[in-house]
């Protein structure tokens, strides 16, 4: 068996589909990778439809399908060729995104993919698909942190509060999920008040993101993400917060290398 796991697993949900749960997890992925200097892998586990290879323009990848087939297999030799390397800290585990086959892995074997993965990494981001099964639930309650990503409208609101229900009781003495509103004060759409969607939760939003159909638009046709796009915008600001709320470490002020690895495991253990 492996000796006990150092990463942190953070898993990201879209309330609904559309929401832009892929788009944000690759994102702050990105920032925590690249801004913090914190190994990072991204976990896309929507199989058929996933868009981690899209958004960093990369190809799509067996990877992910491989490992679920046959998880008792995965080592760190078999880890390091299927996954990515995108940039010094990064890497992506990609999901096929064809259509031509079925995806049917045990629940346990998500398990023991992301296990392997965290044994190795410290940061770990889980892609997860829009829907209910025992293997998206599980991958949620065992999760560190728990990202749901909500737009401002009712089917939105009914999902997310499910969803943070059942996680709650699911996981009494672990963090609370964290909610993001994503696509905020979009024109001529008739939307409830950030301030009255947390309430309805009992939770204030982690992040309020307005919606800028520019900017991610430019990032996903250039194979970018919104912090390479506009480094500046608010947006990008709201993800950096975001980042170090997740990770417990500051992006502006990273040190280089080991250091900064240490300072979030212990950042972690304390945590």
């Amino acid at each position: 068996r492996h000796s006990a796991p150092i990463g942190k697993v953070v898993a990201f949900v879209g309330a609904r589909g559309g929401v832009g749960a892929s788009t944000l997890s690759h994102n702050i992925a990105w920032c925590v990778a690249e801004e913090m200097h914190i190994e990072t892998t991204i976990i896309d586990l929507d199989l058929p439809f996933g868009t981690c290879g899209l958004d960093f323009n990369d190809e799509s990848s067996q990877g992910v399908s491989d490992a679920l087939s046959a998880p008792e297999r995965l080592d760190d030799v078999l880890l390091d060729r299927l996954l990515l390397k995108r940039g010094d800290h990064l890497s992506l585990f990609t999901a096929p995104a064809a259509l031509e086959r079925d995806y049917d892995a045990v629940p346990e074997a998500y398990e023991a993919v992301i296990d392997a993965v965290r044994q190795s990494c410290p940061c770990v981001i889980l892609d997860l698909p829009h829907g209910w099964s025992p293997w998206i639930r599980n991958c949620l309650v065992a999760a560190d942190e728990i990202v749901v990503v909500a737009t401002p409208d009712l089917t939105a609101l009914r999902n997310a509060k499910n969803l943070i229900e059942i996680i709650k009781n699911a996981r009494p003495n672990d963090q609370a999920p964290r909610l993001v509103l994503n696509q905020v004060g979009q024109p001529k759409r008739p939307e409830i008040p950030p301030k009255d969607f947390a309430e309805t939760m009992g939770l204030d939003p982690a992040a309020v993101l307005a919606f800028d159909p520019a900017l991610f638009g430019t990032a996903a046709n250039n194979g970018q993400m919104l912090l390479e796009v506009q480094p500046k915008a608010p947006i990008s600001e709201s993800l950096r917060r975001l980042a170090s709320t997740l990770t417990g470490r500051q992006a502006e002020t990273a040190p280089k290398g080991v250091a900064s690895i240490f300072s979030f495991l212990k950042s972690r253990k304390a945590s």
